[in-house]
């Protein structure tokens, strides 16, 4: 099992609202992060109308080991300052995980943070792969500071919760 996490924040021009907006409809991330997250549809919504569970298409340039990778996930959003995103286990003997946590704080401009977590078995734990999990979290968060407006400040550092 090989464990990858990473962390990426950055400070934004767009108000809260307009970032929850954002990340809240997971549906629409291809259109702005297709360079990883290649699809997403929404399996299940709660009594609000947002997706509780979807099914996610996620590719991986950089992986030895395979490049699209498909699962089911949770989707739970705290309005307006967070949004999660958790792979659920295809069977019961599944270990594999991936998780995305956005944090939303308001200030004079909104802080963005992102974290970003995997454990997968099919990349063997003793394959250095020093930063991955900060360059997913980072390309990640880039790409949702361009859709907001593109003026972002890096290294803010994920909000604190």
């Amino acid at each position: 099992m090989k464990y990858l996490d990473g962390r990426a924040g950055a400070v934004v021009q767009a108000p809260i609202g307009v970032c929850f907006s954002l990340l809240e409809v997971v549906e629409r991330y291809p259109s702005w992060c297709g360079e990883f997250i290649r699809e997403v549809s929404s399996v299940e919504r709660g009594g609000d109308g947002r997706p509780v569970r979807a099914h996610v298409v996620v590719y991986v340039a950089q992986s030895p080991f395979g490049r699209r990778f498909e699962f089911d996930a949770t989707v739970r959003t705290e309005p307006p300052s967070a949004v999660y995103l958790s792979r659920l286990p295809s069977s019961p003997d599944d270990k594999d995980r991936f998780s995305l946590s956005w944090w939303l704080r308001e200030g004079e401009r909104t802080h963005i943070g992102l974290e970003f977590s995997a454990a997968v078995s099919f990349l063997p734990s003793v394959l250095p792969l020093p930063g991955v999990g900060d360059m997913i979290a980072g390309t990640l968060l880039d790409a949702a500071a361009r859709e907001l407006g593109g003026a972002s400040t890096p290294g803010a550092g994920a909000p604190s919760s």
